[in-house]
């Protein structure tokens, strides 16, 4: 998952000028923990 995060960022970077302030693993972790939760929010309303 990681490589390809990083291909998709090689070629996003080509259009911007920011910098990341997270690197790709703690973005991906951010990512996963997100839906996670935002799973457990749906069976909850559900």
């Amino acid at each position: 998952m990681v490589d390809i995060l990083r291909k998709a960022d090689g070629l996003k970077k080509s259009k911007s000028w920011r910098k990341n302030k997270l690197n790709l693993k703690e973005w991906l972790l951010m990512a996963l923990e997100y839906l996670r939760e935002y799973r457990t929010y749906i069976f909850i309303n559900g």
